[in-house]
């Protein structure tokens, strides 16, 4: 083996981060379908990065209340040229309670990822890598490259938050 040159280091690159709100959410509905979903399928319950409760991967797919909030999100995505153009592969339901926490991690191979948030919480997701923390407002949804890492600290209220958690692939 002969190893001419080794290099480490970071190389800028482009990212997207959207920032945005809907007028109106049916909050109380997407909390119940979250609390049944953990329920029926608790066996990501703690066991990803999400160190609290959540549904499985596709579990609003195909929920028509869910789909009616991200079309207009996606619509606008496609108004961007240098964005590719995307479509749902995975939307999980979130709740989070006292000392509940997402660990740091990102959405590869996603191409773009998404939050949506159905109430006030003090409970931010910090994105390091860009130096941006958004608190969760009722209504507000992110929406950012997929490779960019994120996480939340512990829940030191014992209030729940509530949120749906989704990525986009590229084709």
């Amino acid at each position: 083996m002969n190893i001419q040159e080794t290099n480490y280091g970071k190389v800028p690159v482009d990212y997207v981060f959207i920032q945005g709100s809907f007028p109106k959410i049916d909050f109380k509905y997407f909390k119940e379908e979250i609390d049944k979903g953990v329920v029926q399928d608790n066996n990501k319950n703690y066991k990803t990065n999400v160190k609290g409760l959540m549904t499985n991967w596709t579990y609003f797919n195909d929920n028509n209340e869910f789909l009616n909030l991200l079309s207009p999100i996606i619509k606008f995505i496609k108004s961007f040229k240098k964005i590719s153009r995307c479509g749902l592969h995975s939307s999980w339901g979130v709740k989070e309670n006292f000392n509940d926490f997402t660990a740091e991690h990102d959405h590869i191979p996603g191409y773009l990822s998404g939050i949506i948030y159905f109430e006030d919480h003090e409970q931010e997701l910090h994105f390091p890598e860009i130096n941006i923390s958004i608190k969760p407002e009722k209504n507000k949804f992110l929406i950012f490259s997929s490779f960019l890492k994120h996480k939340t600290e512990k829940n030191i209220l014992k209030k729940s938050k509530y949120a749906i958690s989704f990525n986009l692939q590229a084709f």
